[in-house]
């Protein structure tokens, strides 16, 4: 058993009242030696704070629920990441609920974080928006916040990208490069992150006068699998020159779906893709893509979150995080052959 408040005051001869206002940082009145000799020796016997008796006192559990769609996938890890190292500098844990895109299961996630009694929660999901949740959350007055959840008509606490600019901005580049037939890998419409992709793609090739075509656009799941097989299908039916897939993981796959086929990234195909994860600079080739700072926005929301905590009469702030267009070795200029 480790050491107690008690065994502190028989080392020391003062009072338990006085060391619990130490060492919770409410000692100023007493004199520096009294305070030096209670924090040696808590010092001393290693002594930790019971953490539920600091909780009925502070009523805080330095813990934050985070929900992901799907903890495996590279970015929501690195998300992940950028938030708890946050709070784990400023003594805060995170409990990590993986929902593997089960709306049921999320809004199960966050009635059991609530009966934890976690400070507050970071949300990152496609389905969450259709549960009511968010009244359970308001009603109980805890702090949360959206991670890229635009389209959520909250006026505080959503950090997001804009999906529609970074796909406009794919697919100028694409253009630039002189290429007209244009391919794009997306995935089902409940995720309307990549909807809005799709919808800067097509209003790029409307603005330069592209006829885009059906056959250039393919659905698969947001797996290197299921890049794999909407890529092979793709390349196989449709006559293009470059290709938008819109997450990075999923290129992994098109890239086999190319090799298969005995298509050359970049010299017969260009490639860009959406997200800029670590596989995408140890790619062959190396990918060209579009960076969301996903580290930052992990990191962001933590802090968003304590502030919130801190302070819960101040209303957060949204915030729009940058995109960077990041020019790598799968994208090639087109060269037109002579007649």
């Amino acid at each position: 058993m480790g050491a107690t408040i008690r065994d502190i005051a028989e080392k020391t001869g003062v009072s338990i009242t006085t060391i619990s206002q130490i060492l919770n940082g409410k000692g100023s009145r007493f004199s520096e030696a009294t305070r030096n000799k209670v924090f040696q020796t808590a010092k001393d016997l290693a002594y930790k704070p019971n953490f539920f008796a600091k909780n009925m006192v502070t009523n805080r559990t330095n813990t934050i629920g985070m929900i992901v769609p799907e903890v495996t996938d590279p970015f929501f890890s690195q998300m992940v990441k950028g938030a708890e190292d946050y709070l784990n500098a400023h003594d805060y844990m995170i409990l990590l609920c993986n929902s593997s895109q089960d709306s049921m299961r999320e809004d199960l996630y966050v009635e059991e974080l609530l009966h934890r009694a976690v400070d507050g929660l970071i949300i990152a999901s496609p389905n969450i928006l259709a549960s009511n949740v968010f009244t359970q959350l308001e009603a109980l007055h805890k702090p949360y916040i959206l991670l890229d959840r635009k389209r959520h008509h909250r006026e505080e606490g959503n950090i997001f990208i804009d999906d529609y600019e970074g796909g406009y901005m794919a697919t100028e580049h694409l253009i630039a490069l002189g290429h007209t037939n244009i391919g794009i890998i997306t995935s089902d419409d409940s995720f309307y992150s990549v909807e809005e992709r799709l919808q800067g793609y097509q209003a790029s090739l409307k603005e330069h006068g592209i006829t885009g075509s059906l056959a250039w656009i393919m659905e698969g799941d947001q797996t290197m699998s299921g890049g794999y097989i909407a890529s092979k299908k793709l390349l196989e039916t449709a006559d293009i020159t470059a290709l938008f897939v819109t997450n990075d993981q999923m290129v992994a796959g098109a890239y086999r779906a190319a090799l298969e086929l005995g298509i050359t990234i970049p010299d017969d195909l260009s490639v860009i893709g959406f997200d800029d994860i670590e596989l995408a600079e140890y790619m062959a080739p190396t990918l060209t893509t579009i960076r969301q700072p996903i580290y930052d926005i992990g990191k962001t929301a933590a802090e968003y979150l304590l502030k919130a905590i801190q302070n819960p009469t101040e209303k957060m702030a949204n915030k729009k995080m940058p995109l960077n267009l990041i020019v790598r070795e799968s994208t090639k200029k087109r060269i037109v052959n002579a007649e």
